[in-house]
């Protein structure tokens, strides 16, 4: 359990800090959709802390694979982007959210089949400090 310490004037410091967490951002369009892309790549000790989708629109039939091979589902399989606006991966959460990469990874980004609308694939992310637990 974390230990709360008072700080200069007072403040209550609280003990392990807190993690600051990143994002990776991809775009698939109409064009790259069906033939998915190597979008970013994840540092070796990254822990994975959530997958969400920005849809421009309806992609009615699509659906969207985000993984660590052209195709691959480590972090997505088959999320449904057919709606507009912003959603978490869901039920379609892929095995690797949750857990720390042991080796820098590639991660891609496909479609089903050519996408009706832009989707944007955000990973997010952290990286403990050297020596400190998750």
């Amino acid at each position: 359990m974390p230990q709360g310490i008072i700080g200069p004037q007072g403040v209550t410091v609280i003990s392990p800090p807190a993690r600051e967490k990143l994002s990776k951002v991809a775009q698939l369009t109409a064009a790259d959709g069906s033939t998915g892309f190597a979008a970013f790549g994840l540092p070796k000790d990254a822990f994975i802390a959530g997958v969400y989708f920005i849809s421009a629109g309806a992609n009615t039939t699509q659906t969207v694979n985000v993984g660590f091979t052209n195709g691959g589902v480590e972090l997505a399989s088959a999320y449904a982007p057919n709606s507009t606006g912003f959603d978490t991966s869901g039920t379609a959460t892929g095995a690797s959210v949750g857990t720390e990469l042991t080796a820098d990874k590639t991660v891609y980004v496909k479609a089903s089949a050519t996408l009706t609308s832009t989707v944007t694939v955000i990973v997010d992310y952290w990286v403990a400090p050297v020596g400190q637990p998750y």
